[in-house]
């Protein structure tokens, strides 16, 4: 049994696909069937039921795999320690946000950190809802930016990052922007809601202001959500800062949605508690740390300022 076999196995049995795990591992798909072909063959016993067209564990496999997960993490607690004894620099850094994240002060950090460390790879992904944290979890990134509500507090070490306004927008034009005051859940339950999809494979999110029993579209990436909230073919929620330009423009109205549970989603900076910081993933980390406070304080230098005036 090998590594490389482990690793197989737990990107086929997480992704649900070959062709999903190949990509992941950036090996050939007849690489990763081989690698799971010949653990099966060295236990005796097969890891997958390849009947369907995901690859769905076997009971074995299900019981291969949290004692995989577990032997892999503590790999990869090894080789962290053995870059921080050596002082070494990691050769990759990975960044997961979920897509609502405000992305200037972020991208100020990693251009920071790019020019402090050029021979070092940066991977910056999106996800939404519990992806982030799956993420984190699978070792798939270091640091994650997500909200609190899938966090394992003994595993993980979370710190504020940023709160994002969430608005109920619709087109100008839709029917519901023509309403004054609250809009009737009745009237909002007859209009589709686009709703954004978790990207976490394994785990469930439940999602967040979704009118219950209404029409619903589910789409896959904020980008088009707002397109399609744009094009007057449904309404939603979205982050203000993603939206202020439609709003001033008055491509979007601000609907009056009593039904929403949350006008704003806290996001926490995030990182697991089981594994030592490199050298670069600390950097990111006392940056974005250091980016949040900025960002809070900011407002509060500037109402004082007017005071003074």
């Amino acid at each position: 049994m090998t590594h490389d076999q482990l690793a197989a196995f737990v990107a086929v049995a997480t992704e649900g696909t070959f062709t999903l795990a190949a990509r992941r591992l950036h090996k050939s798909q007849s690489a990763v069937s081989k690698l799971v072909r010949n653990l099966e063959s060295e236990l005796g016993v097969e890891l997958f039921d390849r009947s369907e067209y995901r690859a769905t564990p076997s009971d074995a496999g299900t019981v291969l795999l949290e004692h995989a997960l577990s032997v892999l993490d503590r790999v990869r607690e090894l080789e962290a320690l053995g870059r921080a004894l050596a002082g070494s620099h990691e050769p990759v850094v990975r960044l997961g946000i979920d897509a609502i994240t405000p992305l200037d002060s972020v991208l100020d950090v990693l251009r920071a950190a790019g020019k402090q460390y050029p021979a070092v790879r940066l991977e910056l992904s999106t996800e939404h809802m519990g992806g982030a944290v799956e993420a984190l979890e699978e070792g798939r990134v270091e640091l994650a930016i997500t909200s609190r509500g899938n966090l394992a507090p003994g595993r993980v070490e979370a710190e504020p990052f940023v709160e994002v306004a969430i608005l109920a927008v619709a087109h100008h034009g839709h029917a519901l922007a023509q309403v004054r005051g609250p809009v009737p859940v009745g009237l909002l339950r007859d209009h589709a809601q686009i709703v954004l999809s978790d990207s976490a494979r394994r785990t469930f999110s439940p999602s967040i202001n979704v009118i219950d029993g209404g029409l619903r579209w589910n789409v896959s990436d904020l980008a088009a959500k707002r397109h399609i909230i744009l094009a007057g073919m449904g309404w939603g929620g979205l982050p203000r800062h993603l939206i202020e330009q439609d709003l001033r423009r008055g491509s979007l109205v601000e609907l009056n949605v009593r039904e929403f549970h949350a006008d704003s989603i806290a996001l926490f900076l995030v990182r697991r508690r089981d594994r030592g910081p490199g050298v670069v993933a600390g950097a990111l980390w006392a940056g974005l740390l250091a980016a949040a406070r900025e960002a809070r304080t900011a407002p509060l230098k500037t109402k004082t300022k007017r005071r003074a005036r």
